[in-house]
């Protein structure tokens, strides 16, 4: 995963920074050879794009789709919001990023956001992906991850399960829903559904 995040990060057509990643959709289903980024659409607050990963074959076998929105402000007052309350559904991950890990994480993905540097600052969305997937026994995968509120620097992040994936909670407000894809769909097709 870390190869798609990466390419990612690369791209230099844009700059993104102060932007929030909304949406994720994550297809992993074996190595890789060669992996593509594409600019998919991009307007004033939103945009789309699109990294593959290829075998020898030339068949896709990774694709990393994400939807970018540029918020009206980054004042964290704005994003705070009332408690949904105690989440429902058997605990499977719990875990509170620090600066350190953050920091760490931007210095190997090349992730270069404004909003996640400093003090207290915003946890990488796929960073929060690529730690938990690193703590899951699952080899080929399919989520689609739409993240509703930032989550801090020492906030505690909660994972519940539901009928249809997962949900996360930062003390009682719901911040994002995991997806589990069926094999059938091509995520990296997703794209016309973002």
């Amino acid at each position: 995963m870390m190869q798609l995040i990466q390419q990612l990060a690369a791209c230099k057509r844009y700059d993104f920074s102060g932007w929030f990643l909304a949406e994720a959709s994550l297809c992993l289903e074996g190595e890789v050879r060669s992996i593509s980024l594409e600019v998919c659409r991009k307007t004033e607050r939103r945009a789309v794009l699109q990294v593959l990963g290829w075998d020898e074959g030339g068949r896709c076998r990774q694709s990393l789709t994400v939807l970018l929105v540029k918020p009206l402000s980054l004042s964290r007052e704005i994003v705070s919001a009332e408690a949904d309350g105690a989440p429902d559904g058997e605990v499977l991950w719990r875990h509170v990023f620090s600066d350190e890990e953050i920091q760490d994480y931007l210095a190997v993905s090349g992730d270069a956001n404004e909003i996640h540097r400093g003090k207290g600052a915003v946890v990488p969305g796929l960073c929060f992906l690529e730690r938990l997937l690193s703590s899951m026994d699952e080899d080929d995968l399919r989520w689609r991850c739409k993240f509703r509120k930032p989550v801090y620097a020492g906030e505690e992040l909660c994972l519940v399960e539901t009928a249809g994936g997962m949900e996360g909670y930062v003390g009682g407000r719901l911040v994002n829903t995991i997806e589990r894809l069926s094999y059938k769909e091509r995520v990296h097709d997703e794209i016309n559904n973002i």
